[in-house]
């Protein structure tokens, strides 16, 4: 069955802000680049490479997560969404564009439309943002007082105020408490030992593995190079005599062959990340022992010595506690006030980043957009006075992808105006939905080439050939293909390199 080779190799060229950047893919595994080549992040993980990528775009729309509740950050699909048009999913009256990679959040279209169009701005999520760790902390605080005060109460009930506070038995009997915690830390440390062990003979087995990968690498490149070289003689068979050519498709043949041990090897560092990873976080856990066998140790230590607990606690009266008790309420309720400001001001924030007045103006000039792309695309006039950013048209026949298309032209001229916050390429892949006819399809390509904002990057993809000028065609002619035997030297020179560093990396 003909289909797009999953073992091809994609890299993309952008820059965000004036900052150049190269983004490398093949089979899940994705690493980014600075302008000069130098490697940033090399990653199978989705989650790593999302986290990247809000951060070089500033990208900080977050959601509620399905499965959880818990508050998630928005992902690379989320920010192409409403500049994507998809083939498959797009001129559709539902979203259905990256709908796989969306239904992890909870109701994700509208928060994405009103965050690119402005209704609820970058500066609105960083509010809000803070807000969510000031309230976070604002929490704590109310919930260490709430504590404080329950000990307090206790404390009042049971413990008058003068006298000793703690008697012999009682100090006796915490002493043997503590001797049961050592016990307790003495089997915990041989547990983590044994397993510090093992983990580290699975490291050390893991970074062989990947020596060896390593230098059969090195073998084929050296190889490589070999049958690479235009001017080497024929290779001979010393059998039978015959002479063998260099044909191209046994050049991506022996390509496979080290895309599958670079693949191995990039398989091999993960893993060994992983390792490496419980490895120290085991080591660590040891090292929190060994400061609770120092602590107890000193403490035992000191209780028996010539200076008794009894004496110590003995000497403290309820003045002395209650006084101690008040200090820190003191302290936790400046902490809470202080917290509570910046909560109330984080919030008012927010309402003047997003004010019934803006939203109004935004939905007008979409609604206006909308009005006057449908006009142009040859289709009847609606009352779009109540239409949503969310209301995609649904309309059947060869009007319906006219109308998807005169809404998405509604939302990139919103987004371009005042109020938008980003300025991203638009994608229209094949317009020509429906069987549009001959009057309707000029209609459609004029609208596309000539009536978008004129300084938007655009790339359409069309299945026959156009009038309209564009200022650069690209003809694919063969099917699943894009790589042409020519260009594969220059190719190959720019993305092996890149490929070696992205599979180097653990």
């Amino acid at each position: 069955m003909e289909s797009w080779d999953d073992n091809a190799v994609s890299l993309l060229e952008f820059s965000v802000n004036g900052c150049h950047f190269f983004a490398l893919y093949q089979r899940g595994r994705r690493a980014l680049f600075n302008a000069n080549l130098e490697i940033i992040l090399a990653t199978s993980k989705y989650g790593e490479w999302s986290q990247l990528f809000c951060e070089i775009t500033g990208f900080n729309l977050v959601f509620l997560n399905k499965s959880d509740s818990e508050v998630t950050p928005a992902d690379p699909a989320c920010f192409f969404l409403p500049f994507y048009v998809n083939q498959d999913g797009s001129w559709q009256s539902e979203w259905n564009t990256f709908g796989g990679q969306l239904k992890r959040f909870q109701a994700p279209y509208g928060p994405i439309l009103e965050y690119f169009t402005g209704v609820c701005p970058p500066e609105y999520y960083h509010a809000r943002a803070e807000k969510g760790q000031e309230s976070k902390i604002l929490e704590d605080y109310r919930r260490e007082y709430k504590l404080l005060e329950r000990a307090i109460d206790r404390f009042n009930r049971t413990l008058p105020l003068s006298g000793p506070k703690v008697s012999a038995e009682n100090f006796e009997a915490e002493i043997v408490l503590l001797t049961q915690e050592v016990n307790e830390l003495n089997l915990r440390q041989e547990i983590l030992r044994s397993a510090a062990v093992k983990e580290h003979d699975l490291l050390s087995s893991l970074e062989q593995q990947i020596r060896l990968a390593d230098e059969a690498l090195t073998a084929y490149d050296n190889d490589a190079k070999y049958i690479c070289t235009g001017d080497t003689e024929p290779l001979t068979c010393p059998t039978c005599h015959a002479q063998h050519t260099k044909p191209f498709l046994d050049l991506l043949n022996f390509a496979e062959d080290a895309r599958v041990l670079r693949e191995l090897a990039g398989r091999l560092r993960d893993d060994a990340s992983l390792v490496r990873q419980r490895c120290n976080k085991t080591l660590g856990q040891l090292s929190s022992l060994n400061e609770n066998y120092i602590r107890i140790s000193r403490l035992l230590d000191t209780r028996k010595g010539e200076l008794k607990f009894q004496d110590v606690v003995g000497s403290m009266g309820a003045e002395s506690a209650f006084a101690a008790f008040e200090a820190e309420r003191q302290q936790l309720k400046e902490a809470i006030n202080t917290a509570l400001s910046l909560v109330d001001a984080l919030d008012e924030k927010m309402k003047s980043l997003r004010t019934a007045q803006r939203t109004r103006e935004i939905l007008t000039d979409f609604r206006s957009h909308y009005v006057s792309g449908r006009v142009a695309l040859k289709l009847p006039s609606v009352d779009a006075s109540k239409m949503k950013l969310t209301g995609r048209p649904n309309l059947s026949g060869s009007g319906g992808p006219r109308s998807i298309l005169a809404y998405y032209a509604a939302l990139w001229r919103t987004c371009q105006g005042e109020t938008g916050t980003y300025d991203i390429p638009i994608v229209i892949d094949s317009p020509n939905q429906q069987a549009q006819d001959d009057i309707n399809l000029p209609a459609v390509l004029k609208f596309i080439a000539k009536e978008l904002p004129i300084d938007i990057q655009l790339i359409v993809g069309l299945e026959t050939p156009t009038d309209f000028p564009f200022d650069k065609e690209l003809c694919l002619d063969i099917k699943y293909s894009m790589l042409r035997e020519e260009y594969w030297a220059e190719a190959e020179s720019i993305i092996e390199p890149l490929l070696k560093k992205m599979y180097e990396i653990v």
